[in-house]
């Protein structure tokens, strides 16, 4: 492991976070990589339930651009919920345990009930986001609005909306980034509650932030290029960011 000295750890028992190399996120898709090809058949069932997810959701909406872009964006805010499997799957490798199958049911009823209670925090923000974006919509293009039959994939090419709509979507990722960072990975394999674990993901970005952005800047990068291949990329690309997300979490995270 690429780490240095670690925090001393506080009167209240609260998660050391380690500092960390600036080359350490480049360690976590290799070590992600390795426990992919140890669970290929795991990881693969759950990439194609992320890949059928996105076709389902471009299908539903794709005759009003607004709901597209909201839920093909909102994806990237609610993905580290849905990549629990991943998560157990890593944990059980690195822990001697056998991986199958059975390890996606386990990991849900197990630890279904607390990234439950994460991932519904996370839909609010998605909903608070589909907002967000009529109201960038409606600020960026008065003369259309977000909800008129004149509201096309064309006029949302508009610059002035783009830049609206990267800038506040840029302050709203780094948020749930830094909430979520290690927080769902941390709820599988400790007996801590949301909000320690939520606290615990803000200061481990707080305590490492360049490497955190350049990791954040990473996933980002995957993930957008899985989506422009018609989301068939997403079934090599979330396993490898899921697992990779697990030895992020315990590498930022002493013992």
């Amino acid at each position: 492991m690429d780490t240095a000295f670690t925090e001393t750890l506080s009167r209240d028992g609260v998660p050391e976070i380690r500092s960390l190399n600036k080359t350490a996120p480049y360690g976590w898709l290799r070590n992600g990589w390795k426990d992919f090809r140890q669970a290929t058949m795991p990881s693969l069932t759950l990439g194609l339930v992320f890949v059928a997810a996105g076709y389902a959701l471009v299908a539903a909406s794709w005759n009003i651009p607004l709901l597209t872009i909201t839920f093909v964006t909102g994806f990237l805010l609610v993905a580290p919920a849905l990549a629990l499997g991943f998560y157990e799957i890593s944990r059980r490798i690195h822990g001697g345990q056998s991986v199958g199958y059975n390890s996606l049911v386990y990991s849900w009823k197990k630890h279904g009930w607390s990234v439950l209670l994460f991932g519904l925090v996370l839909g609010v923000v998605m909903v608070a986001w589909g907002r967000l974006t009529g109201l960038l919509v409606a600020l960026s293009l008065p003369a259309i609005g977000p909800f008129s039959d004149l509201l096309s994939w064309q006029a949302l090419t508009d610059p002035g909306f783009i830049a609206l709509y990267v800038s506040v979507g840029f302050v709203l990722a780094a948020l749930v980034f830094s909430l979520s960072v290690v927080s769902i990975p941390m709820l599988v394999d400790r007996k801590v509650d949301v909000l320690t674990a939520a606290m615990t993901s803000l200061r481990a970005v707080r305590k490492n932030p360049r490497v955190m952005f350049r990791w954040a800047f990473i996933i980002a990068l995957l993930t957008i290029a899985g989506m422009f291949t018609a989301f068939i990329g997403l079934l090599l690309i979330m396993p490898l960011l899921g697992h990779a997300s697990w030895h992020a979490y315990k590498e930022t995270i002493a013992d």
